[in-house]
């Protein structure tokens, strides 16, 4: 039996998927893309277009990655950006380390399907080259 509205129930819960990523990353924010390992963390910040604003390597475990979160939101306003999200992928436990820091500096938080990073790496040359620093950039691009 059809609703009449012409959109469906997936429609629906797709849109509505959507609209709480969106409010998670406005477009006033910069993207704070980050790849998390144990003690050498690359954090790349950048606009919506995928234009690196900035990149710095931090060697620190993740629990002192806050330093990190305010150096990104430092060179983000001095962008012009009204704020910052944090996007990282959600592998290990160094992800949720880095929510609860995000969460205290009031910066909204998404996660990254490692998959999702994988095909992008494919697609943007065609190789499976892996580096740190070319997957924040992806990290960054992909919420």
């Amino acid at each position: 039996m059809g609703n009449g509205s012409g959109v469906s129930r997936g429609d629906r819960n797709r849109n509505a998927r959507l609209a709480r990523l969106r409010a998670l990353v406005p477009v006033t924010n910069a993207i704070v893309g980050i790849d998390l390992a144990d003690a050498k963390q690359i954090v790349v910040v950048t606009g919506h277009d995928s234009k690196v604003l900035a990149r710095k390597t931090f060697r620190c475990r993740a629990w002192y990655l806050g330093a990190a979160l305010d150096w990104a939101a430092e060179r983000a306003a001095a962008k012009g950006w009204a704020g910052v999200t944090v996007a990282c992928e959600p592998t290990g436990h160094r992800w949720r380390v880095l929510g609860q820091l995000a969460a205290d500096r009031a910066m909204p938080f998404v996660c990254v399907q490692p998959m999702l990073t994988s095909w992008a790496r494919r697609s943007e040359d065609l190789t499976s080259d892996k580096t740190d620093e070319k997957d924040a950039v992806l990290i960054a691009r992909l919420p």
